[in-house]
This record gives structure tokens, C-alpha cells and sequence, in this order.
């Protein structure tokens, strides 16, 4: 993850700000890590996302939230405060906006505050009600400036925006991290981790340019569905006017001279319980890799039986990957067969 968010801060504009989302089994890690890279200056907000619905727990305290830290690169950052609405409103509270309970109509002045329509009717059995959390006493809760802590309910399950990804956020959610944080016109959206595509969803619902990584080429169709679905004009559905353009191979970057090319290692790891099975994999270090792995075997019984620094790291594991039976990352075939395949090919003009 440091090696990513470096690149993310090497990028970030001066006017822009960067959010990372987290739960809270990582977010104190995440803002160590956060501060070291981008300073502890330039950090500018700990946003708590809550979502309503809790964990079902019996020994601890169930949890309704997860945690964005904000940051920026300097302090020239885009920031436009944002107002809550009346549809932020009924998300929240519409369990009391059913039947007696109605607060409807336009939003009305009364003695400087600002609500929601009127009550139709007043239970007169209160104290049943307040046990029931049936009443509900708020007057300062529509159209004022959102505070760090962010209502945004998860999606329901028969919603027509779930789409079954596991860790799908909500759009309104990054709509309003959006909005916030950039305006339209020369703007880019970047997303290194963009899954099922909902940050570019909302950057093109909002008129932002948006660029969307992620290591599943699953996500490009997921952008194309999406976006033809959520974002198309709602009269002509079927036709998506804006192209998607999608790279398969990663660019090359301009700071580093023409003929510079990323070398990283092209590893074999193997363990006595998958006898003629080996874990064929790419890093940069491939000390830490090897201890990852040891890290999750009490007996540490994972070896390193070969590696190959070389440029073609990435060419060289799908050309192996796709010459063995392989599940998982893991191939099957003769150790010194795999080997020389490995060296043949890196070395290849």
C-alpha cells in the first residue's frame, strides 16, 4: 500500500485532495502511513462514513461506520462545502416518514430554523412512542453545511444500483466527496482501486474527467454496464455517447527517460505440502514476498527455489501461467522445466 499511495501523492495536483477509505481495523495504520507520506500538515479531515445498519455482534459494540482520511499536497486544495437535501433527509429518517408519522411539504421557516414540512399528527400515548423510538424531536437537521460525519445508508439489496460486488460503495457517497472536492472542467478523477467502477460513475454523472485502475479487466465492463445504466441520458438509455477507452498495458512514464524499463522479480515459491506445485509471482522484493508468505505458516516451511530479475517480468509470469496447468497462481509441472521456461523467455529479444 505505501509504494501505491506514493505514486497517488507523486500525481495529486496542488489543488487536490486525496481520500482514503478504511474500516476501522486499519484506519490508525492507514494515518501513520498517510502522514509519512503526505505530512502531517496537509492532513485535513478523519470522515466518518455512517451507514446505519450494524454488525451483528453479541460481545462487542456493534459498528455502523467506516473511516475516509482526507489529505491534500499543499494548501492551494479545491474544498466547496457541502449542504444537506431533502433526499439525505428521507434516506435518514424514513422510518418516521410513514403514515402519521409524515413530515412533508416544503421546507418552511419557523423561529429561524429551518424544517421539513409539518407533523399531521401527534401521537397523545408519548411515553409508548419514545420507548418505541417513534418520536422524533430534530430542528436543525435539513440544508446545513455536512459536518465529518456522513450519512449515506449501504445499498439494499433489491436496489437497481447493487450490481453484487462485494465491496460496493453507494454513488451518493462519492458524489459528495466529489462535489466537495473539485468542479468541473479540467479535472481529473483519479481511482487506483476503482472495482466496480462506482467513483467513475459519479465522476461522470457530475461532468468530471475520471480515470479508473484496477487489477481485475473485470472493472472495464463493469464501467460499461454501469455507466449506460446510471449515467446515460435516461431517454436514450441503450446509447452511451462518451468512449471508454481501456489500456492493458500500463504507460509509460516521461520522467525517466525513453528507453527506461521497470524491472521487478519473477519468483518460484514452493512448500512440502504441494508437492510439484509452485506459486509463480512477480515482486520487487522478493525477501518480503517470501516472508509474507512464511508469516501465514507456523512451521515457515515456504522456500524461494528460483528468481529472475528482468524487465519482462509481467510478459513472463502470463506466458508461464498460461504454459502449465495453474489454480490460483499456482503451477504444476516439473521445477527445472519451469525454471528454464522462465529464463528462455525473459531473455528473449
Amino acid at each position: 500500500m505505501a509504494i501505491r499511495l506514493l505514486e497517488c501523492r507523486r500525481v495529486l495536483k496542488t489543488t487536490g485532495s486525496i481520500y482514503l477509505h478504511c474500516d476501522p481495523t486499519m484506519s490508525h495504520y492507514l494515518k501513520a502511513l498517510m502522514d509519512c507520506i503526505f505530512g502531517e500538515d496537509n492532513f485535513r479531515n478523519e470522515i466518518v462514513w455512517h451507514y446505519g445498519k450494524m454488525s451483528n455482534t453479541s460481545r462487542n459494540f456493534p459498528s455502523n461506520h467506516d473511516t475516509l482520511l482526507r489529505y491534500s499536497k499543499a494548501e492551494e486544495f479545491v474544498f466547496t462545502p457541502i449542504k444537506g437535501g431533502e433526499s439525505e433527509y428521507r434516506a435518514r429518517f424514513s422510518r418516521f416518514l410513514k403514515g402519521n408519522k409524515v413530515l412533508f411539504g416544503t421546507v418552511r421557516h419557523l423561529q429561524d430554523k429551518l424544517i421539513l414540512g409539518r407533523i399531521r399528527k401527534i401521537r397523545t400515548k408519548l411515553k409508548r412512542d419514545l420507548k418505541d423510538n417513534d418520536v422524533l424531536f430534530d430542528f436543525d437537521i435539513e440544508y446545513k453545511i455536512q459536518l465529518d460525519v456522513i450519512y449515506v445508508p449501504t445499498i439494499k439489496g433489491n436496489s437497481s444500483e447493487r450490481i453484487g460486488y462485494p465491496t460496493q460503495k453507494p454513488v451518493a457517497l462519492l458524489e459528495r466527496i466529489i462535489r466537495a472536492s473539485s468542479h468541473p472542467g479540467d479535472i481529473i478523477i483519479l481511482d487506483p482501486f476503482c472495482g466496480c467502477a462506482t467513483t467513475c460513475v459519479a465522476a461522470e454523472r457530475l461532468g468530471r474527467q475520471w480515470i479508473g485502475i484496477d487489477v481485475s479487466v473485470k472493472a472495464y465492463e463493469l464501467v460499461k454496464i454501469r455507466l449506460t445504466r446510471e449515467a446515460a441520458d435516461p431517454g436514450n438509455v441503450l446509447k452511451y455517447q462518451n468512449e471508454i477507452h481501456l489500456r492493458t498495458d500500463p504507460p509509460t512514464r516521461t520522467d525517466l527517460g525513453a528507453d527506461h524499463r521497470e524491472r521487478k522479480f519473477v519468483y518460484v515459491i514452493s512448500h512440502p505440502s504441494y508437492p510439484g506445485e509452485y506459486k509463480i509471482g512477480i515482486a520487487r522484493n522478493w525477501k518480503s514476498r517470501l516472508n509474507a508468505y512464511q508469516t501465514s505458516d507456523p512451521d515457515r516451511q515456504y522456500e524461494i527455489e528460483f528468481r529472475l530479475e528482468t524487465p519482462r517480468f509481467r510478459e513472463t509470469e502470463r506466458y508461464i501461467h498460461d504454459l502449465f496447468p495453474n489454480k490460483h497462481e499456482w503451477v504444476q509441472g516439473d521445477l527445472q522445466e519451469i525454471i528454464t521456461e522462465i529464463r528462455d523467455f525473459a531473455n528473449r529479444d
